[in-house]
């Protein structure tokens, strides 16, 4: 990774989902950033600047579709990459994530080292 560690954005209103991703991904090293939902995500986003955002998508106030389009619709944000990870498991709700411009969807529960796997994937193929 380097000298600066990679910063990573963990949006999900579930606390404990939150600290068992960022405890995983502290403990390799990334910079990890929590928000408990979608209106957090998208105030934190900008200023932050990402290398990944891993966003749920069923939360209060504004769903994870919601986030992803306002992400991937203001100048700011659009190209910092996404990373869904939801229990929805439905066909079109992958689809419709995939659509909207999430780089990889994955379902809860999930294993610790394919999404670490999936994570290093993202981020060695977009920066």
């Amino acid at each position: 990774m380097g000298g600066t560690p990679e910063r990573i954005l963990v949006v999900d209103d579930d606390a404990v989902v939150r600290r068992f991703v960022g405890a995983l991904l502290a403990d390799r090293g990334y910079e990890v950033h929590e928000a408990g939902d979608g209106e957090e995500a998208i105030r934190l986003a900008a200023p932050l600047q990402p290398r990944l955002i891993l966003l749920d998508l069923v939360m209060p106030l504004m769903d994870g579709y919601a986030v992803l389009g306002g992400l991937k619709g203001d100048p700011a944000t659009r190209k910092i990459p996404v990373m869904i990870l939801s229990m929805r498991d439905r066909e079109e709700d992958v689809v419709k994530g995939l659509d909207l411009g999430a780089e990889d969807y994955m379902t809860k529960p999930f294993g610790a080292r394919e999404l670490l796997a999936r994570i290093r994937k993202i981020l060695d193929r977009t920066w």
